[in-house]
């Protein structure tokens, strides 16, 4: 069912990508210190702070994703130095 599905999506949110993938661009030619977090599709569900990452890649069946737990994810990695210049996805 992905296999069908997956290019279809594509197909249907090509413009959010390419508006994404220009977003991020403008983002690392800054000078400024970044870090782009991706996470799955947000929920309204509470904190957790049980959550997989994955530094430059897309996450596997990484399908959801509450706010709060974005959130708790965008706090932790402010103290990491190594997340600077770094894209992390980020799902339950």
């Amino acid at each position: 069912m992905r296999y069908l599905l997956s290019p279809l999506i594509k197909i249907a949110l090509r413009r959010i990508y390419a508006d994404r993938a220009l977003m991020e661009d403008a983002i690392r030619d800054s000078r400024l210190d970044w870090t782009i977090v991706r996470p799955a599709r947000l929920t309204n569900q509470q904190l957790t702070g049980t959550y997989r990452t994955a530094t430059g890649q897309n996450l596997r069946r990484g399908l959801v994703m509450s706010r709060a737990d974005v959130a708790h994810l965008m706090l932790r990695v402010l103290r990491q130095p190594e997340t600077i210049k770094q894209v992390i996805a980020v799902a339950r």
